[in-house]
């Protein structure tokens, strides 16, 4: 298994071995947002805190619009952020179109996570279309991670992404 480590103020990427368990505090919360595509892309932000605690608001290309809480459980709440965790910078990461270290491709959705706990705030903003190879291949664990948390219902499925219906 490799995981790949996204360093903080730099466009370096270093692989390295796989990722120790998450050292110091876990998040208090962690704001889980995909952004839509020129296609069906799922469009949601999800809210989740330590305790189980979230919300959902489901934008475009979703089984369910609007916002809804829900409840995870500490066994879910851990594995996400157990997912998401090998992803976490320390402060503000950004690979976008004007900053992306190999080609771009157009019409890609991005993945916007923040983590947020007593030592302060960190976020990880990654356009899907900056194509390195290190980036991609951390796409599913990072892009897949709200599949940890009881989400289904709400998001739905790739199968039924058309038949949703997008925001006017």
């Amino acid at each position: 298994m490799r995981t790949i480590l996204l360093l903080s103020g730099s466009l370096t990427l270093a692989a390295c071995a796989p990722a120790a368990p998450l050292e110091g505090p876990a998040p208090e919360s962690v704001e889980f947002t995909l952004t839509t595509c020129f296609g069906a892309c799922p469009d949601f932000t999800v809210v989740i805190n330590s305790n189980g605690q979230g919300s959902y608001t489901g934008r475009q290309w979703v089984a369910q619009q609007g916002e809804h809480s829900f409840t995870a459980s500490p066994e879910e709440v851990s594995a996400f952020f157990r997912r998401i965790a090998p992803f976490r910078p320390d402060g503000e990461v950004g690979y976008g179109h004007g900053n992306c270290p190999g080609a771009v491709a157009t019409d890609m959705p991005s993945v916007n996570v923040t983590w947020t706990g007593a030592s302060g705030t960190d976020s990880l903003d990654w356009y899907r279309g900056c194509r390195v190879a290190e980036l991609q291949a951390i796409e599913p664990n990072l892009y897949d991670a709200w599949q940890e948390l009881p989400l289904d219902e709400l998001v739905g499925t790739d199968e039924n992404r058309f038949k949703y219906r997008a925001r006017d």
